[in-house]
């Protein structure tokens, strides 16, 4: 894919996460979890962030969950994943209680995308490039109905609420993105070096046999997303005070002690930082 012409922006797929409901509401944008947002909780039954996969979207009858469904319905009204018709982006808003700054995740390395992160990390200096590559058929995640997405995550904000500051910060990123967008059909891109953060893998809490989660992020660690996280460094604190320190590679971490994933058993991902050149 060379041109980007159909291009989707949408919101609420988490139902408590504000920045994307209220700016789907703004600008007349997909609201992907109406039902959820009107509660204003993450979802109704299930994780609509988790529904895409193709053989899902695919299965026969209407599944027993209210996101199911509403994924299917979003399937079909943008153009069916893995089809021609499909859209060739998508851009889906989140907020994270991480704090993230405004991090833009990539799905996949296409030059488009890449050219164009690599711009808004230069005008806006609390941007940060993610990349989480993904095989897109049955990958979960609302984005990879298009040929190509960008999740962006935005943070800290606690779920359930408005940060002004953070509001007006990703309007202006998305709609810079749809002018650079332009920019990229018209050729007129410039090429730049830009930092990554790569995903690795996810690591969950400290847990006794029962699963009971038996330590914290460590204070020295919080609110350090993509620091650097070194051997003999303070990773988690037990609640017997005890320090637990990290013993693996060289890592940068992302999500630390996001709320929304205690229950998927995710603590915190660790990265690996490159500096790269298109």
């Amino acid at each position: 894919m060379n041109s980007v012409k159909k291009t989707v922006i949408c919101g609420g797929t988490h139902g408590d996460e504000l920045t994307g409901v209220y700016l789907a509401k703004k600008h007349g944008w997909l609201l992907a979890n109406p039902a959820a947002a009107a509660v204003r909780r993450r979802y109704v039954d299930r994780d609509l962030n988790r529904c895409f996969a193709l053989s899902e979207l695919n299965a026969t009858g209407t599944g027993n969950s209210l996101e199911l469904a509403r994924a299917r319905e979003i399937n079909e009204l943008l153009g069916k994943k893995g089809s021609e018709t499909a859209p060739d982006l998508i851009l889906d808003i989140h907020n994270t209680t991480a704090n993230m700054g405004i991090t833009l995740i990539l799905s996949s390395e296409h030059p488009a995308l890449l050219q164009i992160s690599a711009v808004l990390a230069k005008e806006f200096s609390n941007i940060r490039i993610y990349m989480q590559k993904e095989s897109r058929d049955e990958s979960p995640y609302i984005g990879t109905i298009a040929k190509t997405d960008v999740c962006i995550e935005a943070g800290p904000q606690p779920h359930g609420t408005l940060s002004a500051e953070l509001f007006f910060d990703v309007e202006r990123v998305v709609l810079r993105f749809l002018e650079l967008v332009e920019a990229w059909n018209n050729g007129n891109l410039p090429k730049r070096e830009f930092e990554t953060f790569t995903e690795m893998r996810n690591i969950d809490y400290p847990r006794d046999e029962q699963g009971n989660i038996t330590a914290m992020v460590h204070p020295a660690l919080q609110g350090k997303d993509f620091c650097e996280l070194k051997a003999g460094m303070p990773i988690f604190l037990g609640f017997d005070g005890k320090e637990i320190l990290w013993q693996g590679e060289t890592c940068y971490p992302a999500f630390i002690n996001e709320a929304a994933y205690y229950e998927k058993g995710i603590a915190m991902s660790l990265t690996r930082y490159n500096k790269c050149v298109l």
